[in-house]
């Protein structure tokens, strides 16, 4: 009874409340299943740099002495002479890039966390809410919209912003914890309200949900199984997901997205790779020259978000690395796979004579050796010295396992930089995030 009430309001609210929501829905699941999305990928490419030139004053001067503007983009080699977005450029240039003959209620202002660098600000638009594309990946697992759902967050949200979550989404649950530092009785509520309402999602960061999982795992706490749990904005060891799945009683789905574009692509149940979202977002991997790589070869990621006409973003050069895959996935659907982003360009641990170290190595190089621990970070500093932070889960073994890995460091960095390991309590948090790898070299 309470699964067809939600059902039903959750109808009337997206079809007579918000109409427009529920025919971006229903355009975007057509869309994914249409057979020419390369044709509608590249026509949307089209428009959105029509548009960029025509009323964006950094795209008019960025592109001035381009063939952009004589002869337009005709082609997929055309394209390709597009330069990059820097990651600077977007930082300094705001005002600029910023499309302002918007309506207040058509954008929303934000920015990233600062974990890669300095923060940098920009608009999303609302005009194209991401929220289709989220259900499209529920649906993907078996999840409807209206099922209960829950999160686990860094930080609690203000409480204004809870009341009216839960109003919106009423008669639908959605439990929060705050993760940051959650008291024994915080943890326990949680653990009681989710087994009351019995959630089909569990949703949060990946460093937080896996801290959750540990904390039922080593008390030997039961949940009732979520359909799937999603995790997102860290890079995922194969062993937590190990350790998450055994915990939940649940399959985990990884995620890529940022702030600058939220939902680029996701694993389907299949968890073969991530489906590419190519009807929202154009990405590319790209070699020092901004040229494709050939597939399952590691290249640059550069992205195009195709719906936001509010801040457009054309070859976004965001940091990231991944790979294409050449093949399709077994479940049918069209849209093409890359490999789970493993790390960042800017994620690396470098020597004295110019060795980097990229965190996707990092991470294949430390898998057997990851359930001892709740969390790692590797600090380098100034002197290109390392100092691997630990936060053991397993005492007894974590000391003789980080001590494998400071000597696989060691050995891959051909003995050039000095490893140290550090018992800690915490680890350090740049901005909102906990990342793998924080190099303090100038």
């Amino acid at each position: 009874m309470g699964n067809s009430l939600a059902k039903a309001v959750f109808s009337f609210k997206t079809n007579i409340l918000n109409p427009k929501l529920n025919r971006l829905h229903q355009k975007a699941k057509k869309t994914s299943k249409n057979l020419n999305l390369e044709e509608y990928n590249f026509n949307k490419r089209q428009e959105l740099i029509a548009h960029a030139l025509k009323h964006s004053e950094f795209y008019k001067k960025k592109y001035a002495n381009s063939d952009v503007i004589i002869n337009g983009i005709n082609s997929q080699k055309d394209f390709l002479k597009i330069p990059p977005l820097s990651r600077t450029e977007l930082r300094d240039n705001y005002e600029n890039i910023a499309i302002h003959n918007l309506k207040k209620n058509q954008v929303e202002k934000v920015s990233t966390s600062g974990s890669t660098g300095k923060p940098v600000t920009l608009l999303h638009d609302k005009r194209h809410p991401e929220t289709p594309i989220r259900w499209r990946i529920l649906d993907w697992w078996g999840i409807k919209p209206w099922e209960n759902q829950a999160f686990i967050y860094r930080f609690k949200k203000p409480a204004l912003q809870r009341f009216i979550n839960a109003l919106m989404w009423w008669p639908t649950k959605r439990i929060f914890l705050a993760a940051a530092n959650p008291t024994k009785e915080h943890l326990e509520k949680f653990v009681t309200d989710f087994n009351s309402i019995k959630p089909a999602l569990l949703q949060g960061y990946v460093d937080v949900v896996f801290e959750f999982a540990l904390y039922l795992l080593d008390n030997n706490i039961k949940i009732h199984p979520p359909k799937m749990v999603w995790v997102t904005s860290a890079p995922l060891f194969e062993e937590q997901r190990e350790l998450m799945q055994k915990a939940f009683g649940a399959p985990v789905c990884d995620q890529y997205g940022n702030t600058e574009i939220m939902l680029i692509a996701a694993e389907c149940p299949k968890q073969k790779g991530l489906h590419i979202m190519q009807d929202t977002v154009h990405i590319e991997f790209v070699d020092e020259q901004n040229q494709p790589v050939a597939p399952n070869t590691t290249g640059r990621i550069l992205l195009t978000d195709l719906t936001n006409y509010a801040f457009p973003l054309i070859r976004y050069d965001i940091g990231d690395e991944g790979r294409f895959m050449d093949e399709m996935c077994s479940c049918g659907k069209q849209l093409p796979l890359m490999e789970n982003v493993r790390g960042r360009q800017a994620h690396n641990i470098q020597t004295p004579s110019g060795l980097r170290i990229k965190g996707e190595h990092l991470m294949a190089m430390f898998n057997g050796h990851m359930k001892c621990f709740k969390e790692i970070q590797l600090r380098q500093q100034e002197d290109f010295s390392v100092c691997i932070d630990y936060v053991p889960r397993i005492p007894k073994d974590s000391g003789v396992n980080i001590k494998k890995m400071a000597k696989l460091l060691e050995q891959r960095s051909r003995l050039e930089i000095k490893i140290d390991t550090k018992r800690v309590e915490k680890i350090q948090q740049v901005g909102r995030k906990t990342p793998l790898i924080v190099s303090n070299l100038k």
